[in-house]
């Protein structure tokens, strides 16, 4: 019971991410970008993220999305939870914005058709939990996923292979799907 009340997205989130579904991305804003090459794998990865979505209506909306790291009450479980909100401008960040200090990585205007959200139960020791978490999101030419960056709060990897993103998965507990 405590595992499902615990890793549920809130309402709020749940309705911001399908709000995604449908619409086109145009842009992955931060505030910075880092890339992290090993061999042929490579991992960009941000503190938290912006999803710019253009509307049918044609105006530019944002989904602003990061990852906190919680404990839950009256334990010492951890977990992971997605911190989604809707705004005018990426990450609330006015001055970044008009003066340029941003990454953006372009997905030329994919439309999102599918989104599933990932978070797994993994316990040790019968006393620390700790919850991994990730929103895939499915467009016609390809996948992206956000997947939590467990080392540091608010982090989150970017991932964009496919060959990648399946291995993830497999590891993962599908939660939510929203299409």
């Amino acid at each position: 019971m405590e595992e499902t009340a615990t890793i549920k997205l809130t309402e709020t989130g749940t309705q911001l991410l399908k709000k995604i579904v449908g619409e086109r991305i145009c842009y992955f804003f931060t505030d910075r970008v880092k890339v992290e090459a090993t061999g042929s794998k490579v991992l960009y990865w941000a503190p938290e993220f912006a999803l710019g979505l253009k509307t049918n209506r044609g105006d530019l909306t944002f989904i602003n999305i990061s990852a906190d790291y919680k404990l839950t009450s009256g334990s010492s479980t951890t977990y992971y939870e997605f911190a989604i909100e809707e705004s005018k401008m990426p990450l609330r960040c006015e001055k970044l914005l008009q003066s340029g200090q941003y990454s953006e990585i372009k997905v030329l205007s994919s439309q999102v058709l599918m989104l599933e959200v990932y978070q797994d139960w993994n316990q040790e020791f019968d006393e620390t939990i700790h919850y991994d978490a990730a929103i895939v999101l499915y467009t016609d030419s390809r996948k992206y996923m956000l997947k939590v960056r467990e080392e540091l709060i608010g982090g989150v990897d970017i991932v964009l292979d496919e060959a990648a993103i399946e291995m993830e998965l497999v590891d993962l507990k599908l939660r939510q799907s929203l299409v």
